[in-house]
């Protein structure tokens, strides 16, 4: 991918002994200048990756926006590595686009797989700066040259440059000196720092001058940017790289994750027989560029395939926004053919040997954005927990029970996933938290009735004004009807099936039942609760008692067998105004004289704790006629009934009130909340309600609608 030095160039007056920079026309103004221009972390990465090549184990780079005399200030490279000989200087580096490497694989003097490859990353300097000066250390001698990119430029016809040399192999104890007096006073401290170290002293020193103007970066900037380009910026304990003498750290140099595949460290995979790493990191909030976000694919420690970039993978892209994945593929970089882009942004994805990785890539940016998302789904479910919990405590919002607040907080997570972790966000759920608590007793609702019968009062109202309100009244009751209607729907549904249990001599545990769903007795009446505290201390105060003849009633009931005791339900109002004692018994079970005696003793003994309440009883089993019963199936304050009695009269009950909710509504057949009632009541229900329908007109006209609707896949 990169320029071979044209061999028209003219060799007539090349001093053989002299070292020129060697180009092709217009080599430097495309390969260093547009490709390089103003970005400072790819110049920098070049120069980072070639301290690397030079087994380098201490890198230092010094952004200095004094400079001395240059206006715009300088950045110097400083590194330990091997430096070089001015032989090579002439035949090596000053030769644009010659090969690093002889062959793929090649390793460093120090045992490194190299990254530079095509021998142009000595021109990136020109993309941000002027004037550059080479000062580097072989063994014990130093050679310095000055590239001056304005001179260069007038070469470009003839592609000769002769740069200037301030040194050539000298001796490190000999003075060294150019017009810059800055570039001499950092030149001098680079010396006699490996003067001062002893051994045989070598390394490199590029100093950048006549920097774009507006351009010169900051210590976090340039750290953010090597963390995005290397993997061995933090990894390896033998490359140290600092920055105006501070080492980059973790935390300047990568995002701050709120979710990491895996948790630490590497997962390595093995793709088409070639070992691949990498790790996935996702960031809380998405406040950065979009070329940040993404995946960058690495060989040999840098990048080869820069962000942002998704193996084209469709979908989610809203959480790609979050996501930063490095995948480190070396033998990428140790192909025949060169696979990587010359500005390293990109790889040949339609080379056969990165097929292989590009599906696996594809396939797993899904499997990591899917990780994350049950993972943010979760986090944000458990945020709008607390906040919700908090607004409760403050009474900003209505709490329900368990269930019911765990459904509001999860209609709320759910509606808002997609608007981030901002202020304004936190007071969009806020504001969305109130409204779903207040529309679930539909407030909304009844505060417009409310706001409505003001008006009317309010005003002197025409008959015509009233007609309106009532119309709006019922407009509005709507919601609130259907809501009804389903509820209704689903317990007639419940009734079905549990008629078909006790039908089929199921053991059912009823006094569970009766206890959890108390409206099965009380379709039309007081809806009343179960009162078990109330139950427990009755006994327990009867267990208790001494043989008395007083408590007689209490004796009786501590000789009951537990089993006798538990057939017992209580249901009470808030205030134990009203208390139902409820005998239960399975519906094989014919009832008694004995099972009367004992739900009257219960009823006296609790009408001692509680005189002033309405005491009265019911027993549930299989009855008698009138004549073959052994019980007073006429009094008044003890009620007899079968269980089919109980349940057909219940679910009776509550399709009059579903048919009741369905006139009030007064909805069209294709509403999508009747096929919600038909699907929640069941074939059964459906079939009485067109039982129903026969007797009633405008039930019959729904009906008909609906069945008319079928043929639209309503159902």
């Amino acid at each position: 991918m990169g320029d071979i030095v044209d061999d028209s160039v003219a060799e007539a007056s090349v001093d053989a002994n002299e070292a020129y920079l060697k180009f092709s026309h217009n080599v430097i103004e495309h390969l260093g200048i547009k490709l390089y221009k103003n970005k400072s972390g790819n110049v920098l990465a070049e120069l980072l990756a070639n301290s690397w090549d030079a087994d380098a184990k201490n890198v230092d780079i010094l952004l200095d926006d004094a400079g001395g005399d240059d206006v715009n200030g300088r950045i110097l490279i400083v590194d330990d590595g091997i430096g070089m000989a001015y032989e090579h200087v002439q035949k090596h580096y000053l030769i644009v686009g010659q090969p690093k490497r002889k062959k793929p694989k090649e390793k460093s003097v120090g045992g490194r797989a190299p990254m530079g490859r095509k021998g142009l990353g000595k021109l990136a300097p020109f993309g941000i700066a002027n004037m550059v000066d080479v000062v580097t250390v072989f063994n014990g001698l130093l050679t310095w040259f000055t590239l001056d990119l304005g001179e260069i430029l007038k070469h470009g016809a003839d592609g000769l440059y002769p740069p200037t040399f301030h040194a050539k192999n000298q001796p490190l104890s000999e003075a060294i000196a150019s017009d810059d007096l800055y570039l001499t006073k950092k030149a001098t401290e680079f010396c006699n720092k490996m003067v001062a170290g002893g051994g045989m002293a070598h390394g490199t020193l590029i100093c950048m001058g006549g920097l774009s103007p507006n351009f010169f970066p900051t210590r976090a900037e340039v750290a953010m940017e090597l963390g995005s380009r290397f993997t061995v910026l933090l990894l390896r304990p033998d490359f140290k790289v600092t920055v105006n003498g501070k080492q980059i750290t973790e935390e300047e140099s990568l995002p701050k994750f709120e979710f990491r595949i895996p948790k630490e460290g590497l997962q390595k995979e093995i793709i088409d027989g070639n070992e691949v790493e990498y790790w996935v990191g996702f960031v809380g909030t998405a406040e950065w560029s979009s070329d940040e976000a993404g995946v960058g694919v690495f060989a040999h420690g840098k990048i080869a395939q820069s962000r942002p970039y998704f193996f084209n993978k469709k979908g989610k892209e809203v959480f790609q926004r979050y996501l930063y994945a490095v995948v480190s593929a070396d033998w990428i970089d140790e192909q025949e053919n060169d696979l990587i882009s010359t500005d390293r942004a990109s790889i040949d994805w339609s080379d056969s040997n990165t097929k292989p990785l590009y599906d696996w890539g594809k396939k797993k940016v899904s499997e990591w954005i899917t990780e994350y998302e049950f993972f943010r789904k979760k986090k944000q479910d458990d945020e709008v927990g607390n906040q919700a919990e908090q607004l409760r405590k403050e009474g900003v919002i209505y709490n329900y029970s368990g269930p019911e607040n765990r459904q509001i907080e999860n209609l709320v997570s759910d509606a808002t996933r997609e608007i981030g972790k901002s202020k304004a966000a936190q007071q969009a759920r806020h504001e969305l938290l109130i409204a779903v608590s207040r529309a679930w007793v539909n407030q909304p609702t009844r505060q417009l009735i409310g706001n409505l019968w003001t008006t009317l009062i309010s005003t002197n109202a025409s008959p015509s004004d009233f007609e309106d309100v009532v119309n709006e009244l019922s407009h509005h009751s709507v919601p609130e009807a259907m809501g009804l209607a389903m509820t209704f729907s689903q317990r007639a549904y419940a009734l079905t099936v549990l008629y078909e249990l006790i039908h089929k001599k199921s053991e059912t545990d009823l006094q569970k039942l009766v206890t959890s769903f108390p409206w099965i007795l009380q379709p039309r009446g007081d809806l009343l609760t179960a009162d078990v505290t109330l139950k427990t201390t009755i006994e327990k105060t009867a267990i208790a008692l001494d043989e008395t003849p007083a408590l007689r009633i209490g004796m009786v009931i501590k000789g009951m067998s537990s089993k006798q005791r538990a057939d017992l339900v209580f249901l009470t109002d808030p205030g134990k105004k009203s208390i139902q004692i409820i005998e239960i018994k399975k519906p094989t079970f014919t009832l008694d004289l004995e099972t009367e005696r004992q739900l009257t003793d219960y009823m006296q003994y609790t009408r001692q704790f509680h005189p002033s309440a309405t005491i009265t009883g019911v027993m549930i089993g299989k009855t008698h006629t009138s004549a073959e019963a052994k019980y007073d199936p006429e009094s008044k304050h003890i009620q007899v009934k079968g269980w089919e009695e109980v349940l057909s009269e219940c679910r009776s009950a509550y399709l009059e009130l579903l048919v009741g909710m369905l006139h009030i509504a007064d909805v069209q057949g294709t509403d999508s909340r009747i096929r919600l009632i038909k699907d929640i009541g069941g074939e059964e229900v459906w079939e009485l309600l067109k039982k129903m329908a026969q007797k009633d007109d405008t039930l019959r006209e729904l009906i008909e609608q609906i069945t008319f609707a079928k043929a639209g896949d309503l159902f």
